[in-house]
Parts: C-alpha cells; sequence; structure tokens
C-alpha cells in the first residue's frame, strides 16, 4: 500500500469519469490527453509539478493503447513518428530546466497556466476558424516541399511528400512542450501535422499517438527520477482509460475530418475557460468547466460516431 500512498485526497469517482473521456479524447484527437489531464489533476489538488508529472506516465498508458489500435487501422506512419520523437529529447531538456527553476521561484503553477490558456487559445480559434476549404486527405501543398530533403510517405495508396527539416523543428517544438507542460505535445502535434507536415488527419492523428508515445516515455522517466508522481491517481486513471481509446479509435472511421478538427478546436477552447477560472481561483467553475470539457467533448464523440444515424431514423419516424 506504501507504493499507492499520496498525501493529496482525490476522489476516485472523479478519476474514473476522467479517465474514460481522455482516454476516449486521446485515441479520436490523436493526442495523449495531459493537455487536459495535467489541469483536471492541478484543479482536483495536485501541485503543478505532480501533476505534470503524473500526466506524462498517464500519456504513456493512453497513447500506448491508442497507437495499437490506430495501427489496426492502418493510420499510423512510424519513420516520420520516430523522426519527431527523437529529436524531442533536446526539448525535453530545456522544459525540464525551465519548470524546476519556475518551482524554485516559487511561481511555477501561474506561468503554466499562463502559457497553457495563450497557446490552446491560438490553436482552438485557428482551428475553429480556419475556412481553407476542401479536405486535407486530398490535398497537398507545395510548401511542405519547400525544405529539403522530403520523403514520401504512403498513405492510401498514394505518395504524400513530407519535408525532413520541418519534421525535426517540430520534434524540437513537442519535446520542450512535453516537459513544460506535461503534456505529450499532441494538441499541437495534431494541428502541425495537418497544417505544416501536411499529413492527412487520420493519418495524423494515428502517428501523432505514436510519436506522443515515445516522447511521453522520456518525459516520464524525468519526473519519475525526480519522484513528482502520484501513483495513486494514476492507477484510477487508467482503469477506464484503455476502454476510452477503443472507442475513439474506432470514432475515427465513422466521422469526417472537418468534423474532427472542429470538435477538436471547441474542446481546446473549453479547457482554456476552465483555466482561467482555476487562475482567477473560481474554484467551483474552474471544476465545472473541465467536467463539461471531458463529459461534453465525450459526449459530441459518441454523438456523431454511434448515435448521429438512430436519432436522425428517430426523428424520421417521429414525423
Amino acid at each position: 500500500m506504501g507504493f499507492l500512498a499520496s498525501p493529496f485526497h482525490i476522489h476516485p469517482v472523479y478519476l474514473v469519469i476522467i479517465g474514460f473521456c481522455v482516454g476516449t479524447m486521446s485515441s479520436f484527437f490523436g493526442v495523449g490527453g495531459g493537455w487536459l489531464v495535467t489541469p483536471m489533476l492541478n484543479i482536483l489538488g495536485l501541485p503543478m509539478p505532480y501533476a505534470i508529472g503524473s500526466s506524462l506516465v498517464y500519456i504513456v498508458v493512453a497513447s500506448l493503447f491508442g497507437t495499437l489500435r490506430h495501427r489496426k487501422l492502418q493510420n499510423v506512419n512510424y519513420f516520420v513518428g520516430l523522426i519527431i520523437g527523437i529529436t524531442a529529447f533536446g526539448g525535453i531538456l530545456l522544459g525540464k530546466k525551465l519548470i524546476f527553476f519556475l518551482e524554485a521561484q516559487g511561481n511555477v503553477d501561474t506561468w503554466v497556466r499562463v502559457f497553457y490558456m495563450v497557446l490552446l487559445s491560438v490553436i482552438g480559434v485557428y482551428m475553429l476558424v480556419e475556412k481553407r476549404g476542401g479536405d486535407d486527405e486530398t490535398r497537398s501543398d507545395e510548401r511542405s516541399r519547400a525544405l529539403k530533403p522530403v520523403l514520401h510517405v504512403q498513405y492510401e495508396g498514394r505518395p504524400i511528400p513530407v519535408s525532413v527539416p520541418l519534421v525535426v523543428i517540430v520534434g524540437i517544438v513537442l519535446g520542450f512542450l512535453s516537459s513544460t507542460m506535461g503534456v505529450g505535445g499532441g494538441f499541437v502535434l495534431l494541428p502541425l501535422l495537418i497544417y505544416v507536415v501536411k499529413l492527412p488527419v487520420r493519418l495524423s492523428i494515428g502517428t501523432s499517438l505514436f510519436t506522443v508515445l515515445i516522447a511521453g516515455i522520456q518525459g516520464a522517466a524525468v519526473y519519475i527520477a525526480a519522484g513528482r508522481i502520484d501513483w495513486r491517481a494514476l492507477v484510477f486513471l487508467i482503469v477506464t482509460t484503455i476502454i476510452g481509446t477503443f472507442v475513439g479509435a474506432a470514432a475515427t472511421k465513422k466521422v469526417d475530418p472537418q468534423r474532427i478538427k472542429a470538435l477538436f478546436a471547441g474542446t481546446v477552447l473549453l479547457g482554456v475557460a476552465a483555466i482561467l477560472f482555476r487562475q482567477l481561483e473560481f474554484g467551483t467553475l474552474s471544476n465545472i468547466a473541465i467536467i463539461v470539457t471531458a463529459l461534453g467533448s465525450t459526449g459530441a464523440i459518441i454523438l456523431y460516431a454511434y448515435m448521429k444515424k438512430f436519432l436522425t431514423n428517430a426523428r424520421r419516424n417521429t414525423r
């Protein structure tokens, strides 16, 4: 029992619900889930360094099961994922130094929350208002060939050009975010793979999860060595995460790419509201917002993927 002892008291019911919701969103959006788990754990009572460390370990589990599921759906490019994952280590070391410096100064929570809000707001608003039209899965962009050397990866029977220098830069950014914000970086990596590297949406989701797994392992090792992990919270989180990853991965085949991007943007912006309430010390509103984010996004995924046809038929029958 000593292994699961914790000085922090979070009700297991909250952790079980969060595990299922974030597991579903993780596998559906191609993210490790840390961008929601870290502020959730912090809001529920864990100090930020422990919330970051615990989230990184959680990310490893969630992204592992998500990657295995997307592998069966042929949505993973391992070569691109390996390049990003390996180059992420430099960014991880830089991020760790920054977090431990801010912890020593006594203001780490505020800085990390502000960084979260700014970054998530930019990503969410951009993806919500992006109106270039067309399907990313059938579109090619010459910018992806601008920096050489260029690789061509195969997806659904066609070659897709990928700039290696761009992929390396993305890896360094990913590592920095992983170590400073307790995230695998997937919430940033997914839009980068779609809009910068120019991978199709579904291939971006699977590749993102694989990359997040690699970065998450490196980041988790750093925080485990520093003793900033709440193992008790992790056990309850993981219980329902595995189920959620299967639900989310299967849903990607049932929802069109534009709808996936819109749902992702809405989820990100709801998460910003929760973090803002926490920073303003509106504890009750913050807890409500984070739960609404998790339940609302998970509910929307299940609705569009599994219940839309049923509800349409039901409405027709009532006419």
